[in-house]
């Protein structure tokens, strides 16, 4: 990780260039939460990219104004970006909303009230450390968050940055700034800017542009300076948008690339297209583990169609219930070891199967007395065996006359009735009344 301050995107006068934008998108919440909302909408992984909406303790709550234009940033980040690279987009944060049809209205959009003024964040070239500090602990640690902050700034002709080049952390070192109220005049988000804008600084702060890289800028480090169509330009035009720039001109330089340093390419918060359907179903009684990554899938009962990335590993653990066995794979997954993993490059459905364990109970008898099984299999006065297919058996005992049941040992202890629940020897011991 290198820490980098002030990656910076300023205004400058270039030609305007025409653009693309997608339709606007409606976001389908209504509250205003800081956590993130589970269950995730993309099971693929927990690095995630989530927007939040952040304003200054003194500031106006615009969110519900510009939460619709925040996901229309977003799909406007997720076209641009498969069209410059069909086989990856960023993974953004969403949550299945009740009645949502469609993607990016399913946007997980958070909001937080900062605890000081905006005075407080109006401080010469540290706009971003101050919102750090303050943001410290607010995110998880595999999360990269990509901030509109909805207050003054210092510097008016910075309309974004972040304070890290992070390519393998998210959390506190995750996150990425977009400022709505600076004087470059970005506009409203889903204008058009602030897509550019969210990109620009994600992007760093996936780690571009590496020091390595041939066409960084002599004078505005972690940039690239070989052609000012370069979605890392560090400069933006006036009205200009994603559509106006490019995903590493050459791709030379952080993305794409042939050499041997940091590619954002290979960036765990990129989604791998295209996402591929994973079910896995059970049969008897059981559970199943399941794990893509690092990333426990929600399988334990069985799950269907999740958009898995496509390529992506996944272990599979088949846990029988008690009195149960793991019989076998089929499907992605074969064979009777409880223990399988595939990968997911297309269509993939695995089934797992429990038997009934076969449940073998020994009795034997000292004194004079009977033990009886139930379900009925052992009615035993001496030694005998008994297999059964039930999860459990109970075992009681009957005194002969005269005689007394005294208790008993091996798999159960005491006087009361005995119950096993696995493979097992009794012992019953009876006594002559005095």
């Amino acid at each position: 990780m290198k820490r980098v301050v002030l990656l910076v995107l300023v205004a400058l006068a270039f030609p305007a260039a025409a653009a693309a934008a997608p339709g606007p998108v409606t976001w389908c919440g209504n509250d205003e939460v800081t956590e993130n909302r589970v269950p995730d909408l993309d099971q693929a992984s927990a690095d995630q990219v989530r927007f939040v909406y952040v304003i200054p303790a003194d500031g106006v709550d615009r969110f519900a104004a510009v939460a619709s234009g925040i996901a229309t940033d977003a799909a406007w980040i997720d076209g641009w970006w498969r069209a410059q690279d069909p086989t990856r987009t960023p993974r953004f944060d969403r949550y299945p909303f009740p009645g949502c049809t469609t993607s990016f209205g399913a946007l997980d959009i958070g909001f937080v009230r900062l605890p000081n003024p905006a005075s407080t964040y109006v401080v010469p070239n540290g706009t971003a450390l101050r919102l750090d500090t303050d943001l410290v602990g607010r995110f998880p640690p595999g999360q990269k968050t990509i901030v509109y902050y909805d207050g003054r700034t210092f510097d008016a002709d910075v309309c974004g940055e972040t304070d890290y080049l992070s390519d393998d952390f998210g959390g506190d070192f995750g996150i990425a700034y977009v400022y709505l109220d600076s004087g470059c005049d970005v506009g409203s988000p889903g204008s058009g800017a602030t897509a550019e804008v969210a990109a620009h600084e994600l992007v760093h702060n996936l780690g571009a542009v590496p020091d390595e890289a041939p066409h960084e800028c002599d004078t505005s480090a972690s940039h690239a300076c070989d052609s000012t169509t370069d979605l890392m330009y560090p400069f933006i035009a006036p009205d200009t948008t994603l559509d106006s720039v490019l995903l590493d001109v050459g791709h030379d330089d952080y993305y794409a690339h042939a050499g041997d340093w940091w590619d954002v390419r290979n960036s765990d918060w990129l989604t791998h297209l295209p996402q591929q359907p994973f079910s896995l179903a059970l049969a008897g009684e059981g559970t199943v583990s399941a794990i893509a990554g690092t990333t426990e899938l929600p399988c334990e009962s069985g799950c269907d169609a999740l958009q898995l990335d496509d390529g992506e590993s996944v272990s599979v653990t088949a846990i029988p219930a008690l009195g149960w066995k793991f019989a076998a794979w089929s499907g992605g997954c074969t064979g009777a070891a409880p223990d399988c993993t595939v990968s997911v490059g297309g269509p993939t459905s695995i089934r797992a199967t429990f038997v009934r364990a076969p449940l073998r109970v020994t009795v034997a008898v000292r004194g004079r007395g009977r033990v009886r099984s139930t379900p009925p299999a052992l009615d035993c006065s001496r030694t005998c065996k008994a297999t059964f297919t039930s999860h459990a058996v109970r075992l009681a005992a009957a005194p002969a006359r005269g005689w007394r049941f005294a208790g008993w040992s091996g798999a159960c202890t005491g006087k009361g009735r005995c119950t096993v629940t696995a493979t097992a020897t009794v012992r019953a011991r009876f006594q002559r009344r005095q």
